[in-house]
Parts: structure tokens; sequence; C-alpha cells
């Protein structure tokens, strides 16, 4: 760790002290990691676990059974995903807590890094160009990463990752950089798309060209908060593109949604996060001072609340008998049920939103039951 760190708020790989303390903090292949995580916002490494082969061939036989692949096969759906397998796959959990990893971002950071969340897809993502600062955001911002590797070969036709170069550096956008405030942030998804097209025209206009990750198997992509990535279309939906990502959190900070907050009138989603490695909840933390539980209530807003049962039994059926121009989508499956749907989907409930809408925008994409 850097000791004097006249900026202890910045990421040591963000911090624009990087080139006075690099050299001293880092050495070899880590220097070089290091050095393309604070230009480019991303490193590429070779997934550090001899055993890497059995682990990621023992993941995709234990999470074959749990896709819809005829939806996929068929076109009805955009990708396959699991989120949090590693609650029911000790396997997945073994690549999320690997020691190295851990190790390895906590020197690049200044801070004990842990993971917080899994998704393993077998096919291509094929999602827009996005940070994840939008979904994840740490106060102070930016400690927080994302770790893909890869289980098989990619190549142009099933589905390589992709990123803008040196995206880290843009700034850092939230609602109210968008013209997004008050009563649109209850309802966080729609808005959505407008920071996709915000990200596109941020590269059209820096010329910042596209670049895909042909991935070797056993290859992994580390990217920083800011990274703006995405999934190529999959030509080919006959092929696998079995890969795991991990998010990755650091200790000491604060954990939030920038997209369902609205700070500056005194509403900060905070996020109940817990330690994958641990299993424990971990603490909001500002400035070295723990936020307390009657705090969170306060600044937590509304739709992130839980409700008295009968309170979200109105809602959900409120929320599935409300007009919408999205229930005769032909995307809409015939044996959808939109109360069953915000059940399974609490999340759906707390943000108030139209259920058909957001399983053609959304819900489709990433396989949420109905």
């Amino acid at each position: 760790m850097l000791e004097n760190n006249p900026l202890p708020g910045y990421p040591l790989i963000d911090s624009p002290f990087f080139d006075d303390f690099a050299e001293n903090l880092y050495d070899g292949e880590t220097l070089s990691i290091a050095r393309n995580l604070h230009e480019n916002g991303f490193a590429v490494i070779e997934f550090p676990d001899p055993d890497f082969d059995r682990i990621s061939q023992g993941i995709m036989k234990d999470l074959h059974d749990n896709y819809d692949w005829e939806k996929w096969q068929r076109g009805e759906v955009d990708s396959l995903r699991i989120q949090d397998a590693w609650t029911f796959d000790p396997r997945v959990k073994q690549i999320a807590c690997n020691k190295n990893i851990l190790d390895l971002l906590s020197q690049l950071y200044g801070r004990r890094a842990f993971p917080f969340q899994t998704l393993n897809f077998p096919v291509g993502t094929q999602q827009a160009g996005h940070s994840d600062h939008v979904h994840f955001h740490s106060v102070p911002e930016r400690f927080m990463c994302g770790v893909w590797v890869a289980f098989e070969d990619m190549d142009e036709d099933n589905g390589p990752l992709f990123y803008y170069p040196g995206s880290n550096k843009w700034p850092i956008i939230r609602n109210e950089h968008i013209g997004i405030g008050g009563p649109d942030i209850r309802h966080p998804y729609p808005h959505y798309r407008r920071y996709v097209e915000l990200w596109e025209k941020l590269a059209e206009t820096q010329k910042v060209k596209r670049r895909t990750f042909k991935a070797r198997k056993g290859q992994a992509l580390i990217w920083t908060a800011n990274l703006v990535h995405g999934g190529s279309a999959q030509k080919d939906v006959n092929r696998t593109r079995w890969s795991q990502v991990t998010h990755y959190f650091f200790e000491g900070c604060g954990y939030t949604t920038p997209i369902a907050s609205d700070p500056w009138s005194g509403s900060i989603h905070y996020r109940d996060i817990l330690d994958i490695a641990t299993s424990q909840k971990m603490p909001n933390i500002i400035s070295g001072h723990e936020l307390s539980a009657e705090t969170l209530k306060t600044l937590t807003p509304e739709f992130g609340k839980n409700l008295h049962p009968e309170a979200r039994n109105k809602r959900i059926s409120a929320l599935a008998a409300q007009p919408s121009k999205f229930k005769n989508d032909p995307r809409i499956p015939g044996d959808f049920n939109a109360e069953n749907y915000l059940r399974l989907n609490p999340d759906l409930v707390d943000a108030e939103v139209d259920p058909f809408r957001h399983y053609v925008e959304f819900g489709l994409k990433e396989k949420r039951r109905y």
C-alpha cells in the first residue's frame, strides 16, 4: 500500500499522482497491468489458477440445463445469463474468490477487494456499450471493477466483448447530467437508454474506435468502473461463448446505485452488499465513518424500502393492471403473468415499473422468470 497518499479517496490506478509512485509501488507484470488500467481502463491477464480447465468445465456442466436454449435458438432472447450462481455452485464461487485476483486488485486499488456479484453466460451478451458505474457506484467513486474470464475461445462469430479504450477517463455521468431528477427517478429503467445513447455519442465525438476482445480460453479482462464495454452481436447462434464475470467492490466505501438516486434532493439508493468470500454484509462507510441504519433508512428512496406485505400486494396488483402499450407486443409470451413477474422480480415492484414494458426492454434479454 502507498504511504502518505495525498489522495486516499482515489483508487491508486486512477490517481492523478500515479506516475509519481507507480514504479516504486509496482514491478514486473503488476506494473504493466497498473499502467494499462490507468491509461486505457482495462488489462488482459491469464486467469491465475492452474486448475482453471477443470473448474470451468465443471461450471459449464453444472449450469447447462439452467438455460432456455430453445428460446435462444428461436431468437426470442438476446442472451442467456444466470446471476449469482455462486450461491449454489461452489466452482462459480471459486472463480469469484480466487486469492491471486483478490490480492492483485487490492494492490492495484489500494484497498481490500471483495466480490459481490457473479454473472455466467453460455452465449454472447449482445449488450449495448455501457459503464458499470451507473449500476454499481462507490463513495469515493471508482472503487469498483469487473473481471471477465473466457471459458472457451472467442472470435468474431460467437459474440466477443468490445470496449472503448480510454473511456475510463470520460466524465462520470449521473442522472443530473442528463436532465433526470425528482419523480423521474422513481422509474429508473426507462431513462437508461439515454445513458446508452450518450456513451455512443461520446465515442463518436472523442473519435474512439471500438475494439473487440477475441479472448482465448483462460484469458481474463479486468475493467475499471467507468470503462464503456459491451457484447458484440453473436453471428452464429449454434455456437456457445461460455464466460463468467465477477464484479468487485473495495472495503471502506459507500455502495450505491446512481441510476436510482437523486442525492441533491436527499435521496441515495444505498445497496445491501454481501462479500461473497466471507458471506458477510459489508457496511456502508464514508470517510472512515459507518452510516447508521437510521441514516440509510432516511436516505434510501421509497422504492428501495421494504413495504408491508399487504401494501406490496396492492402495489403489484396496481402495476399489473395499469394500461400499457406493451401488453400486446409480440415479444410478450402467451403465458406471461404480470403479477407473477413482479413477485418473482421484487426490484421491479420497488421501482414501480410497467411489467410489460420491462419484460420487453430488459426481462427478455435477462431471462427473467415470469
